[in-house]
């Protein structure tokens, strides 16, 4: 009876159309919880620890809350089929309404000498006309911010000449008569800053109002596969239900997420003549790419 019940679960409307939807709010956790730690790193110039950390202290129990939102109002005013899809229809638009500005919240791409900025059309980060005398490692990466606001992949790349060393922890503390950098340039270590962090607040907001939004469907969309189909299927009916959400969302979400961001480097380290990590990014098409996937699936689930 396997097949036959396999064929009558998967035929029947609401159940699949429900899975479907479900398997596109799924893939949208998916990319959102893969990337958005990078999303903001590169973004709006975090640490990875701070952004990991938002992800953690704001969206994930922003999410809890909808879920547990959901279901208060599911029980408390016993909803029939028909107005627990309607409430899933509605708080799926109100997320699309939400998400919709986060495509305009974001950072330019910093000005990276030879990478995105250059005085002289044609050369790379690491043969600048200032710095071939240095004749940098192409392979050599230690981002530097320099005084005229421009960052460099390292010190070598701005032509800097002298280290200054901080004497207790010799951590060091700027670099010097830089060649690269014009009027007695300097540059201290690290990327430079994006210039946008009065965003930040706005967009961690609208994430989080977005993901409570979205997960009020939760409940009553589970609700409704367990009210439509036959008693007897209700067990295997989940079971299918959690094998599709695994095989559709779970597995190749990550990867499509994963290609669409690779399509938004513009400078990648090379190891073997073979590309290795992504040095640095198109922050504007970094955003509408990732974030453009995740309001896809938000449509395909509405």
């Amino acid at each position: 009876g396997f097949p036959l019940v396999l064929l009558r679960n998967l035929r029947h409307p609401v159940y699949l159309l429900v899975v479907l939807a479900q398997v596109n709010i799924s893939a949208m956790v998916a990319g959102l919880a893969t990337f958005m730690g990078k999303f903001l790193e590169r973004q709006f110039s975090l640490t990875a620890s701070l952004a990991n950390m938002i992800i953690g202290a704001v969206n994930i129990p922003g999410a809890m809350v909808g879920i547990v939102v959901g279901g208060a109002i599911l029980k408390r005013f016993q909803m029939s089929l028909r107005q627990c899809s309607a409430m899933c229809v509605l708080g799926l638009f109100l997320c699309l309404l939400v998400a919709f500005p986060l495509l305009f919240l974001g950072c330019p791409t910093q000005k990276v000498a030879g990478v995105t900025y250059s005085d002289s059309f044609g050369f790379g980060p690491h043969d600048l006309e200032c710095n071939l005398e240095c004749k940098c490692l192409e392979k050599a990466y230690n981002p530097i911010c320099g005084s005229n606001a421009i960052e460099y992949i390292s010190p070598c790349s701005a032509g800097c000449k002298v280290v200054n060393i901080h004497e207790d922890n010799k951590s060091v503390l700027s670099y010097t008569n830089c060649s690269c950098i014009s009027e007695n340039g300097f540059a201290k270590p690290g990327t430079c800053s994006t210039g946008c962090s009065h965003l930040f607040l706005p967009f961690v907001i609208l994430s989080c109002l977005a993901g409570i939004l979205a997960s009020t469907s939760h409940t009553p969309s589970f609700m409704l596969i367990l009210r439509s189909i036959q008693p007897e299927d209700k067990s295997f009916a989940v079971g299918i239900q959690f094998m599709l959400l695994r095989v559709l969302a779970w597995m190749p979400g990550p990867v499509l997420y994963g290609s669409a961001i690779d399509t938004t480097c513009i400078l990648w380290e090379k190891r073997c003549d073979r590309k290795a990590a992504c040095r640095y990014y198109d922050n504007t098409l970094f955003r509408q790419r990732y974030l453009g996937l995740q309001f896809f699936f938000e449509v395909g689930a509405f």
